[in-house]
């Protein structure tokens, strides 16, 4: 079903809506707050073709869910058109969604307003949001903080993915923000629903979206610096959610890298504690109690042949279609690159990225007219050459190379002292008889050799030949 300006919206509330009862209530609700918008359609996957009326919601259980309630969708082709979806979540880890959209020529603003506003109190929402594409074509950083306008549960517990121009926000906001932070926001319209419910609007009409735009791109800037900026996604900081892969450029064989899934928590953006209510189906999710114990949990990946653990503090950087050429379907991290590239999580959001990590494979070239061994013991002086220019002079922490049966390691360890820190680089290179693989550890703000130590030595004991 196509739009030709949509508007989107959407309502997260933490309880499961797996139970039948909860989950008819809640579609009853939206047809009496919502009448005109009342679906003509409806079915659990396209096309939908079963007529809809409020008289069948207790009969909206698929025969194959063991009597739990499932997705429903819903769709209205006659005007005001409508095409919209509740979403119980699955594994207790997730949001239940209620999703709608509809033409913003079409649609009474001030009426869908209110429901989210009604459906907030009522549910107990965590979240509520009205946006638009503000482009045709959406652009890429937009593409990758918004996913699409309307954020899923993975996301909002790493980062909120921008201002919205109409939002609702629930306790878990009102808990992170403050209520008197919420109440003095510069915004067109700021409302307290409750103690623990505020609505926010950015202008006063939501096609502004479309015919003011810079004017309302300004107020999302001036609004999430008025929250504080560490709540809300930024390319600078992004890193990798969900499960991603890379094939290495260099290397022609055992060249895909399938990287694991960042976990649900970490500390570099400011988000809110989602409680997550269970049901009779099925255990909600619970938040770590000790956020640093938990980000000491580790993730594995590599090949059949070696492989490399790191801290879930170490995150994914975004990939970068554009530098290598790509267009914007890439944008999620798949494709040729020459090194994946990982940041440690900085201690500040306004800190800038002291360490990064980046890992490469590349075949041996020499591997027909020189030894594995003979090949390693040459590679200090590449690697030692290949440093960048000292502001000072590089100084060797340590240097060496270990033969093994089937494989031979180099490792490479130098600071350059400069004037309020040492700059390091230290690698570690895992030579096999067709190929090599390399991982490099940059500190570029080394207070502390040990310091600094403490976080690499660990990863390079870790990274190893199967």
């Amino acid at each position: 079903m196509k739009f030709k300006r949509p508007i989107y919206s959407k309502i997260f509330t933490p309880n499961m809506l797996r139970d039948p009862q909860e989950f008819f209530k809640r579609i009853h609700h939206y047809c009496n707050s919502f009448p005109e918008m009342l679906p003509e359609k409806y079915g659990f996957w396209e096309p939908l073709k079963i007529p809809f009326s409020p008289d069948i919601i207790e009969k909206l259980i698929p025969n194959d869910r063991g009597g739990a309630a499932d997705r429903l969708l819903c769709q209205r082709l006659k005007k005001p058109r409508y095409q919209g979806s509740f979403w119980p979540s699955l594994h207790g880890e997730t949001h239940s969604e209620e999703y709608l959209t509809s033409e913003f020529t079409q649609i009474d603003q001030h009426k869908l307003i209110n429901y989210l506003k009604t459906t907030t109190l009522q549910f107990n929402a965590d979240l509520a949001i009205i946006d638009a594409n503000r482009h045709s074509e959406p652009q890429l950083g937009i593409k990758e903080g918004w996913r699409g306008v309307t954020p899923f549960s993975y996301e909002l517990k790493h980062w909120l993915p921008d201002m919205y121009w109409g939002t609702v926000f629930g306790k878990p906001y009102v808990d992170l923000f403050g209520l008197e932070c919420l109440l003095s926001t510069p915004a067109y319209k700021v409302e307290k629903l409750s103690d623990d419910a505020v609505y926010i609007q950015l202008t006063e009409q939501v096609q502004d979206i479309f015919e003011k735009t810079e004017h309302v791109d300004e107020q999302r800037e001036i609004v999430k610096h008025h929250l504080g900026t560490d709540a809300f996604w930024s390319p600078e900081k992004a890193y990798v959610i969900n499960t991603d892969y890379r094939v290495l450029k260099g290397l022609s064989e055992h060249n895909v890298i399938n990287i694991p899934l960042q976990t649900n928590y970490t500390d570099v953006f400011r988000v809110p504690h989602f409680n997550l209510i269970s049901d009779a189906y099925m255990q909600a999710e619970v938040p770590p109690e000790n956020i640093y114990t938990y980000l000491k949990g580790i993730k594995e990946f590599g090949t059949d042949q070696w492989i490399v653990q790191l801290s879930q503090a170490w995150l994914l950087r975004m990939f970068d279609p554009i530098a290598l050429g790509y267009g914007i379907e890439d944008v999620y991290s798949h494709g040729e690159v020459s090194e994946i590239e990982f940041f440690y999580k900085p201690d500040g959001y306004d800190s800038p990225i002291e360490k990064e990590l980046f890992i490469g494979a590349w075949d041996r070239p020499e591997q027909e007219t020189m030894s594995r061994q003979k090949y390693a013991e040459s590679i200090l002086q590449v690697l030692a050459s290949n440093y960048p220019l000292a502001q000072s002079e590089w100084s060797n922490v340590e240097s060496k190379v270990d033969h093994f049966e089937g494989h031979s390691e180099v490792y490479l360890d130098q600071i350059d002292p400069q004037e309020f820190n040492l700059f390091r680089i230290a690698i570690k290179v895992i030579v096999f008889e067709r190929f090599f693989v390399k991982v490099t550890f940059m500190d570029y703000w080394c207070n502390d050799l040990s310091e600094s130590q403490e976080i690499s030595n660990p990863i390079f004991n870790l990274f190893k030949a199967k």
